[in-house]
């Protein structure tokens, strides 16, 4: 059966679409449920972690440099905690508090120096126990918290492999398909925030430098801020060359909004670092606690969260857009469709038009070379207002003229756009077709319009493969644009849902009291 991985919109032509339909919701369903149970086993894994562990807490004071010869305790309200141990290690004078009864206190840490008794360090800080005997500080650190952070690593790590078998699954069930994409954006997406977490654990332990429970949720926020950071100096060439090659276009083709895509993409680009830059500059700059900054804080995490996403996706569709461009199908293929876009006047083909002739005419012609296999073409595309014929009609004289013979063409020529092209073209190959399932069809584009073309097949329940032609070097980057943003549009409601999903995870980071006040 061809149609394996095709999506739902199947369901309208086919029986076996619908078929596919059900299994496509399946196993989403599936994937949807075993994320599910990876967080719940994650979570209970964390909660057993945090109540073993932290009936106790361990805070860290700086030394100065001197050795001290007492130290003393002292708890505003008595019975919520006792002290267990105080020892100076790597630099750092270590207080051990131990958990008795929930409440709050106030504690008051006195250091006196070896050397002259007379000098005082003190350290002042608000300790809380829970109804499970959890004692956490005023910073929310506990005991485990290592772990807590190990595990949440270990989540994100595990969530991008997923997305990248389910990428692999997607691409090798159905060569074009915007899961893939999708697919591969989100699992670099979760494997840069995992790899900065497993960082951050590392580093901590190897500099002796204590996690603070306040920095589970916001740890995510801060690496992307950080890894968008790092990624200025490419996001910027990046910009520069595709301005460079908009100003290219727009000089050859004209000053037409469509051609400006790259220079719109870029200015957003820049105007999302600046605004990630200035935001975290602000949450370093205002140092005392308060509304301000809990909401640049909360601020720069949406920011940061939307920014890489967005960078995500956008370099997942290039790519996959660019490997499509230069795919070239297996010599197996009963049907070439030559996708229409435009003639002149007089009938005859631009050099667009005519670049995706030429290409399906190579492919045939190795093909018959090789294999001895005849290809039928079906040259697609209706009559605009403004054409003399319908660019099906155009392509075919075109055909003939090349010394393709007239039995092997099968013209379309009803269609106004690419998903017409597909729709009306596979209506045509089923008619002429002895076993319409065993059929092998390629489509013939221009480069940067393969992936988009084959997503479209895969809508009608065509399982065809995409070649593309060559275009000017100025034109391509603007064109993979507009094939990103209309890639983007086709999947608004998903990326809706997953852009929400990032706005709430920073509200959340921002606003780490009211969670930790649900803890019993």
């Amino acid at each position: 059966m061809l149609m394996v991985g095709v999506n739902s919109v199947h369901a309208q032509y086919t029986f076996e679409g619908t078929f596919v339909m059900t299994k496509s919701v399946t196993s989403t369903k599936k994937k949807y449920l075993i994320i599910f149970i990876l967080l719940l086993i994650l979570f209970a894994a964390s909660m057993i972690t945090t109540l073993l562990t932290s009936k106790e807490i361990e805070l860290h004071f700086p030394s100065f440099g001197y050795e001290h010869s007492n130290y003393s305790v002292e708890f505003e309200t008595e019975g919520i905690a006792e002290t267990g141990s105080i020892r100076e290690e790597n630099g750092d004078i270590i207080l051990c508090l131990k958990a008795l009864h929930p409440g709050s206190t106030y504690v008051n840490f006195q250091t006196i120096h070896k050397d002259d008794p007379a000098l005082t360090d003190t350290f002042s800080f608000t300790i809380q126990v829970t109804g499970l005997g959890i004692i956490y500080s005023h910073r929310y650190t506990f005991n485990g918290i290592h772990l807590v952070f190990l595990y949440l690593a270990i989540f994100l790590l595990t969530l991008s492999v997923l997305l990248f078998i389910w990428h692999r699954q997607s691409k090798k069930a159905f060569h074009f398909s915007y899961k893939t994409i999708l697919d591969f954006g989100l699992s670099l997406f979760f494997l840069a925030q995992s790899l900065i977490l497993f960082a951050t654990i590392i580093y901590t332990k190897i500099a002796h430098i204590t996690l603070e429970g306040e920095h589970l949720f916001t740890v995510i926020a801060l690496s992307l801020t950080f890894i968008s950071l790092v990624a200025t100096p490419v996001l910027l060439i990046f910009s520069v060359l595709i301005t460079i090659s908009n100003i290219g276009l727009i000089r050859k083709e004209g000053a037409h909004p469509s051609n400006a895509l790259g220079i719109l993409l870029s200015a957003l680009l820049i105007i999302g670092l600046v605004a990630i830059l200035m935001l975290t500059l602000m949450t370093n700059y205002y140092l005392s606690p308060g509304a301000l900054i809990t909401w640049v804080a909360v601020t720069r995490g949406i920011v940061s969260s939307l920014f890489f996403y967005f960078v995500c996706i956008l370099f997942s569709t290039l790519l996959f857009c660019l490997l499509a461009g230069r795919h070239k199908p297996a010599y197996d293929k009963d049907y070439l469709i030559i996708l229409g876009c435009g003639i002149r006047d007089d009938g005859t083909l631009y050099p667009l038009l005519q670049g995706r002739a030429d290409r399906a005419i190579e492919f045939y012609k190795e093909q018959l070379e090789k294999t001895g296999r005849k290809a039928f073409f079906v040259p697609s595309g209706g009559q605009g207002t403004d054409e003399c014929m319908p660019e099906g009609m155009a392509i075919r004289n075109y055909l003939l003229s090349q010394g393709i013979p007239e039995e092997q063409i099968l013209p379309e020529t009803e269609s106004v756009n690419t998903l017409q092209n597909m729709k009306f073209s596979k209506k045509i190959i089923d008619a002429n077709a002895a076993d319409p399932e065993k059929s092998c069809i390629a489509f013939s584009t221009t480069n940067y319009h393969v992936y988009r073309s084959g997503i479209l097949a895969s809508d009608v329940g065509m399982n065809a493969d995409g070649m593309g032609a060559r275009t000017k070097w100025y034109f391509w980057p603007n064109a993979l644009i507009r094939e990103f943003v209309g890639l983007m549009v086709r999947e608004w409601r998903t990326h809706a849902f997953l852009c929400v999903m990032f706005i709430l995870q920073s509200v959340i980071s921002g606003n780490l009291s009211w969670f930790f006040s649900l803890i019993p």
